[in-house]
């Protein structure tokens, strides 16, 4: 299905241009996984440079890869119910931004997913989610909600960045993505008290590639000059030493692969003039909602336990396993009035478990 709505996946790209980070250093501590019903309702194909969007229920199967059709998965996880194939039927995730004041989650936060990836590693195609419980509606009747009026989300791709609030000295952004009137849940089940009550999830593919003047590749902790074809890349990022201290600050951890990370933000509808005309975009009566992400798993397999419980077990040797010592997020508090993101705690998720109530 060819989508030309402008309510779908509308965007706009900048490139280094990112507000800064500011720290203050707060111990890890574990986090508990949000549970829901997640409904997957599409999953969405969108060239960045030729603006062509191809959406595909998730009934209707998986669409295709990047346009060179040479790119293979160099750093995958598994973001939808991992627990589906044992008779699971709710989803973990993370409804990081809740604006309806009935959580100690805030609206305007940052969620920073950091981990570990070869050197001089080029990317032209890349993955993301959301959930929410934000009402849409679906007028045209092609499964898929219209948009959600002033709900945006921006996407960041970033440099030798382990999330750690000490020792940021190398973190540099390489691209950020907003997406604004991203489409909603159109069930129509709005009771939180309704167990048929439910959270849309929708993923998407970014093609990036495309020809050089509108190309979005990036390569990832460049050590030689060489971007190896990519439109955008730090140079030689990956050799220095910002901070004196002999080691590089693309490796941080010490197991000899580069620190990235990705981040996304999102905008909750009536709060932010996400398309710079001067008006505020959206009803703040639609704000009061939940959205967030799925959380990753790597790939693996659920194995019974003798309790009765499920247990994910990792597959570590794919080609596209994450690798590494650290796989983590952190958040960050909105942004203050200089425009600067604060680290609000680091937090670590100890993988996946198929409870034996029915929840995943």
């Amino acid at each position: 299905m060819i989508v030309s709505r402008s309510e779908v996946l509308a965007f706009c790209a900048c490139v280094g241009c990112v507000s800064g980070f500011a720290f203050a250093d707060q111990p890890l501590v574990a986090l508990e996984p949000s549970v829901g019903r997640v409904v997957d309702v599409a999953h969405i194909y969108y060239n960045l440079a030729t603006g062509e969007k191809v959406v595909t229920l998730m009934g209707d199967g998986q669409t295709a890869p990047a346009d060179t059709l040479l790119s293979g998965s160099i750093w995958a996880s598994t973001v939808s119910n991992p627990c589906a194939s044992q008779g699971f039927t709710s989803s973990m995730f993370f409804g990081f931004d809740d604006n309806s004041g009935k959580t100690s989650l805030a609206t305007a936060i940052t969620l920073c997913d950091y981990g570990d990836i070869s050197t001089n590693t080029v990317v032209d195609c890349v993955h993301i989610n959301w959930v929410t419980d934000h009402d849409d509606v679906d007028l045209d009747s092609d499964g898929v909600g219209d948009g959600v009026a002033g709900l945006g989300g921006q996407w960041t791709w970033w440099d030798t960045d382990n999330g750690r609030a000490s020792n940021a000295c190398g973190r540099t952004p390489l691209i950020s993505l907003m997406f604004s009137d991203l489409p909603g849940d159109p069930s129509g089940t709005t009771d939180p008290t309704d167990p048929l009550n439910t959270l849309a999830r929708y993923s998407g593919d970014l093609d990036l590639a495309g020809s050089f003047s509108s190309s979005l590749t990036f390569e990832i902790c460049d050590t030689d000059s060489d971007s190896q074809g990519a439109a955008y890349f730090n140079a030689g990022i990956g050799n220095q030493d910002n901070d004196f201290d002999g080691l590089p600050d693309s490796d941080l951890d010490g197991d000899g692969l580069a620190d990235w990370a990705w981040t996304v933000r999102f905008f909750q509808p009536g709060t932010v003039d996400l398309d710079s005309d001067g008006n505020i975009d959206g009803d703040f009566a639609d704000s009061m909602k939940a959205i967030g992400i799925n959380f990753g798993s790597p790939a693996g397999t659920a194995v019974q336990n003798m309790d009765g419980t499920w247990t994910w077990v990792i597959d570590t040797s794919l080609p596209d396993a994450g690798t590494g010592s650290e796989d983590r997020f952190a958040i960050y508090a909105p942004p203050d009035i200089n425009g600067d993101i604060l680290y609000a705690g680091g937090f670590w998720f100890g993988g996946f478990s198929c409870s034996a109530n029915g929840d995943g």
